[in-house]
């Protein structure tokens, strides 16, 4: 009986400990050459910290309180371009806070040191991998990201759909979209455009807690590392026939019309008018497409946003969406840049230095399918 009693009281003591420990992660995310922004789920909801190699700890606040979440998240700022950060994630157990002015706390826990460096434009390279439309196969998404080399990737992109419609809560969207990526995201800093299933079903808004992006909005936004700048777009849903699966909720021919408007000066700033590679990056190509009643979006996409593109010097769109691979010669669909709309649950591979830009597609047996390279004037 008392071996029992021994073993029992083991076995408590280690749920107790795993209750405060951390369910997944840490990943970096909003990565810029002056910040990162470190997330991690823990087990309980509790404080959190990002502790760095010199001892600093950078809580987790909100309009001067420490927040009890189990969806952390600390942005670390005014940092220097190329800068290797050192950092573990920690927390403290919330254990019970029904007296507002007295909350009670429990164990804490330490995750393991990592490493990240911040964007730089002046590296010679950019090296990144693409991932679109896993759609939940999590087998797949595990095999593509075991061939990522994270000695040679600066950062890995998501290109939507890599979950379904459904009603997101945290644990189920950080185990669709994360967490078969495996240690990768603490390291490499992930980057994320919305797809149109990602815009489905309720709580929609959590994808943005999971991928922080403050500026400007959520999903749309401009970014640099070495010598390509990016402009990521979010172009909604794909079919005037699907506009019922929101119930009467979508305005997404408001919100495209903004995104217009806030490209026409995005693609004018230094940042991206200068760099000598420029790439956009969206879910929905902005293709021509045969189909010309449910692609309906693609077309318009075209005629709207294609020509903006082409007078801002962009080099490459890398579209998804479609579930077939379709690369586009410049010229074929009024573009001036080739359009490259990846496969369902198909990796691309960049590499990208001033004057050329290699391109590989990867399926989940680790298949080289497609590649090219494109010589940047």
């Amino acid at each position: 009986m008392r071996k029992l009693l021994i073993l029992l009281l083991g076995m408590m003591a280690c749920l107790e400990a795993f209750a405060g420990s951390i369910k997944y992660g840490p990943w970096v995310t909003e990565a810029r050459e002056d910040c990162v922004t470190i997330c991690w789920l823990s087990e309980k909801p509790g404080m959190a910290y990002v502790e760095l190699s010199d001892g600093t700890k950078l809580w987790e606040t909100f309009a001067g309180r420490r927040i009890f979440k189990r969806l952390h998240s600390v942005k670390i700022d005014g940092l220097e371009p190329g800068t290797e950060l050192c950092y573990r994630v920690c927390g403290t157990e919330l254990v019970d806070d029904s007296n507002a002015r007295n909350p009670r706390f429990g164990d804490t826990y330490e995750g393991t040191w990592q490493r990240v460096k911040t964007f730089d434009s002046e590296a010679a390279t950019c090296r990144f991998s693409i991932f679109n439309d896993i759609h939940l196969e999590v087998d797949k998404y595990s095999a593509l990201a075991a061939q990522v080399d994270s000695a040679a990737t600066d950062f890995l992109f998501l290109n939507g759909d890599i979950a379904s419609a459904g009603n997101y809560v945290e644990d189920t969207f950080v185990h669709y979209a994360l967490e078969a990526l495996g240690t990768l995201p603490a390291g490499l800093p992930v980057h994320f455009a919305r797809g149109n299933h990602e815009g489905r079903g309720n709580n929609t808004q959590l994808v943005s807690d999971v991928f922080p992006n403050s500026d400007p909005a959520p999903f749309y936004y401009t970014f640099r590392q070495g010598p390509v700048a990016f402009i990521v777009l979010d172009a909604g849903e794909t079919g005037h026939s699907r506009s019922i699966l929101y119930s009467g909720t979508a305005v997404y021919e408001d919100y495209i019309n903004e995104q217009i408007e806030w490209a026409r000066e995005a693609v004018q700033e230094l940042l991206f008018s200068t760099a000598p590679v420029k790439i956009c990056l969206l879910h929905v190509p902005m293709i021509d497409h045969q189909n010309k009643e449910d692609y309906l979006l693609q077309r318009w996409l075209n005629v709207h946003f294609v020509p903006l593109l082409n007078e801002a010097g962009v080099d490459l769109m890398v579209g998804a969406d479609l579930h077939e691979f379709i690369y586009c010669e410049p010229g074929t669909m009024n573009n001036a840049f080739p359009i490259l709309c990846n496969d369902a649950a198909r990796r691309v591979d960049c590499c990208c230095e001033s004057g050329k830009v290699t391109l590989k597609v990867y399926n989940a047996d680790g298949k080289e399918e497609f590649s090219t390279v494109l010589e940047i004037e």
